[in-house]
């Protein structure tokens, strides 16, 4: 008896271990089923992979930790922009939102899966409408832009350079085409003309990129480029880079337009005054230059947008001289220097798109200051000024005539017109009137 008692207290005793291991090794099951923290049933395989991030041997929550920590940094480092000739409007970081628990979640074990991402569209239509295309939109595919921004996103990949609008017109031509042609007729003491198209016939200035026309002549030891020559290309390539998509980074006039060039369209370069243009179009721009007769020629080529650029002048006046007169010492010879009258040209660019008119930039006010024409003339009121009288200096203290000084020179005393005020000379010669 004692005997089956014993059995049935083992068979018991097995029965409720027995039990109480099923139920504890349920709920641990059960409670790793959501940790995803039990055993290698939960964790990814060896070489997986979400996005560009290995994910390996790590569980559901600390690969959300990772991804999070990856994607934050990406937003952080974000130093693009959209771009549309010469607007810019700065990417949100948050332009992008990363799904990072449907990325794990639907992340197969060993496998290179994607990161899903989505373009935030409130912050897309905040960096869109500072560009100012509103009723212009329906020209530009904005979803590839979406989707280049994505898959720079879903790899991580940082976007340093603007985003051209230009390349994501919906309809355009791969073709080469002239986007602007300008012409002068050289001056006959020009000197370098044939070195010029030999060498630089066609030249390439890649998007984004800043180029220096004072590098590119200083360089060239073998141009033998004069100072008149130097400055009809400059002047040249300014005024087609003004009808172009370049930007004017730099630029120089002379205080009386020395080279005698178009006025509104003068850029003076030398050793230290340089002409800086940068591309703003998306697309290479190739700069050619060509000789007929006396006639250069300087054309931009690129490939064709609904973009125009043209450059007009707004305003031009005349600054007319004015008549000063010097009084002079009997000493000195009475004589007239002539004078110039002054010019001011106020240049604008304008942007078409479709032949629409978009925005108007102003671009500058060259002002050239007019000389004066004067007169250097004696007047007998001078001396009265100082007690003379018929060529002689009298003593204002006794009344008496100076023996000494019966023939002395007139005062050196010059008045000038108060109607002008004299202005620096890096400005010009002369007066200019208050």
């Amino acid at each position: 008896m004692e005997q089956k008692n014993s059995i049935q207290f083992f068979l018991l005793v097995a029965g409720v271990s027995l039990f109480l291991f099923v139920v504890t090794f349920g709920l641990y099951s059960v409670a790793n089923a959501f940790t995803d923290e039990g055993g290698s049933k939960g964790y990814f395989d060896e070489n997986t992979w979400i996005g560009p991030i290995l994910v390996d041997g790590l569980s559901k929550s600390q690969a959300t930790q990772l991804l999070t920590q990856e994607t934050s940094d990406w937003s952080i480092n974000l130093q693009s922009s959209l771009q549309f000739i010469f607007e810019e409007s700065n990417l949100n970081v948050d332009i992008v939102n990363f799904l990072i628990k449907e990325s794990i979640d639907q992340a197969v074990s060993g496998e290179h899966n994607s990161l899903f991402t989505q373009i935030n569209q409130e912050a897309w239509e905040t960096s869109i409408s500072n560009l100012q295309l509103d009723g212009y939109r329906e020209l530009i595919d904005e979803s590839r832009i979406q989707q280049h921004i994505l898959d720079s996103a879903a790899n991580l990949t940082i976007i340093d350079k603007p985003i051209h609008i230009t390349r994501y017109f919906k309809s355009q031509s791969d073709e080469k085409m002239l986007l602007v042609k300008e012409s002068i007729s050289l001056d006959g003491s020009s000197f370098g003309i044939e070195s010029w198209i030999e060498k630089h016939s066609e030249v390439e200035v890649k998007a984004d990129q800043v180029f220096s026309l004072n590098e590119l002549v200083l360089s060239d030891t073998e141009g033998l480029y004069n100072a008149q020559f130097q400055n009809e290309v400059s002047s040249l390539l300014y005024k087609a880079a003004l009808n172009s998509p370049f930007s004017i980074l730099e630029r120089h006039i002379t205080t009386n337009n020395t080279f005698n060039r178009e006025i509104g369209y003068e850029a003076f370069i030398d050793n230290t005054h340089d002409l800086l243009i940068k591309n703003e179009y998306g697309y290479p721009l190739t700069i050619e230059s060509s000789l007929i007769g006396n006639k250069l020629t300087i054309s931009i080529y690129s490939v064709n947008t609904p973009v125009n650029i043209h450059a007009v002048i707004d305003e031009k006046k005349e600054l007319n001289q004015r008549v000063i007169v010097r009084p002079i010492t009997l000493d000195q010879q009475e004589r007239k220097v002539p004078g110039k009258n002054g010019m001011e040209a106020n240049v604008n660019r304008i942007i078409f798109l479709d032949d629409s008119p978009w925005k108007t930039y102003d671009v500058a006010v060259d002002t050239y200051l007019p000389l004066h024409e004067v007169w250097y003339k004696w007047n007998e009121e001078l001396l009265n000024l100082s007690g003379t009288s018929n060529g002689t200096t009298g003593d204002s203290g006794n009344g008496k005539a100076d023996s000494d000084n019966s023939a002395t020179t007139p005062p050196t005393m010059v008045i000038e017109d108060k109607g002008y005020e004299e202005v620096d000379q890096a400005f010009g010669d002369g007066y200019v009137g208050k």
